[in-house]
């Protein structure tokens, strides 16, 4: 049965107009992914790599804060009148898997369309099924909804074979991209290349997404790429902040979406921290917020000189803990898949 709903339960096609619908995800079970050494290599910190193997999850006491952190944050959410959808709690070792706790990696909203993404890593490729299939089944009783599913992936290690054409970790065997690798800004998806992400990945998204939307690949410098959002953070319409250890204003410039924007480096080094630990990001984690509408942003507890830098742009932080978040791979923007912003 189709369900009419007055409100599609999926509209958004911006990061920062006003969130009315969002699925944040769990921590619980979460075990280190694993992937052949090259990939490794070129993406995750090297004092943690010996930990990414099969059968090997995050210690308990990080999951279990890192819970607790995210069901702080969906109370804030819920106190602001957004409606959370949560994921199935999964056993991510018995099934081999990874996490549910990054849902931004696997889902990507454009318009009235959800669209899972053909992830590179293989023991990723049963998550957004096995933690989010009831969702997006849910989701596709509103007949506005579309929900485009991965293809099937016959051959998994065939994307990491090389002739050494190619600068990233993965080929053109098949398309793959992780939906952290794309924003949205209006009717333009705004994206990068990388580790995860190869140029048929694009094509295919190009392929799905709704007629009228189009994508536009950055050139970042960033050796390690591997999702863009912490590379820029669109505040609202006008105002971006952006990474410029990995682009350049000029970079910027050259793409038409960024005419009369503001754009600010911003100018602090991320500083190093050793508990609870970064196992696969960088302190630049400090830009993966997430915007309630074009005034207020979630930012980490602890990122106070963050805070102090987004408040003089005229912008209002909410502050919530997500460091042992952070440990498992993401902060509020990989944690979270804005459904519906009006």
């Amino acid at each position: 049965m189709t369900i009419a709903s007055p409100t599609p339960l999926v509209a958004a096609d911006t990061e920062w107009s006003p969130l009315r619908s969002v699925i944040v995800g769990r921590a619980s079970h979460s075990c280190f992914p694993h992937a052949p050494p090259h990939m490794l290599a070129a993406t995750m910190p090297s004092e943690h790599r010996p930990s990414f193997r099969p059968g090997n999850p995050f210690p308990a006491s990080i999951l279990e804060k890192a819970d607790a952190e995210l069901a702080q944050f969906v109370s804030i959410l819920e106190a602001n009148g957004i409606r959370v959808y949560r994921p199935k709690e999964v056993n991510w070792l018995k099934v081999g898997g990874y996490t549910a706790a990054m849902p931004r990696d696997g889902l990507l909203t454009v318009g009235n369309t959800i669209i899972e993404a053909p992830f590179t890593w293989e023991c990723r490729h049963q998550e957004i099924e096995l933690a989010y299939g009831e969702v997006l089944d849910q989701l596709a009783k509103d007949p506005s909804v579309k929900v485009v599913r991965a293809p099937r992936v016959e051959e998994p290690a065939a994307i990491y074979q090389s002739d050494g054409s190619h600068e990233w970790a993965i080929n053109e065997s098949r398309p793959a991209f992780d939906a952290a690798d794309f924003l949205r800004f209006g009717k333009v998806l705004v994206g990068q290349l990388s580790h995860v992400t190869n140029l048929k990945g694009v094509e295919y998204l190009r392929n799905v997404i709704p007629e009228g939307y189009s994508v536009d690949l950055l050139e970042t410098t960033d050796e390690n790429a591997m999702h863009i959002d912490a590379t820029i953070l669109p505040l609202r319409k006008g105002l971006l902040i952006y990474n410029p250890e990995r682009i350049s204003e000029a970079g910027l410039r050259q793409h038409d979406v960024f005419t009369d924007w503001q754009l600010h480096a911003y100018p602090y080094a991320p500083k190093p921290r050793d508990y609870p630990p970064r196992f696969m990001t960088s302190g630049w984690l400090m830009l993966n917020v997430l915007s309630l509408d074009e005034t207020r942003v979630v930012v980490e507890a602890e990122d106070k000189q963050f805070a102090e830098f987004i408040e003089q742009l005229g912008m209002e932080p909410i502050f919530c803990p997500f460091q042992h978040v952070h440990s498992i791979g993401g902060s509020f923007h990989c944690a979270t898949v804005d459904l519906v912003r009006s």
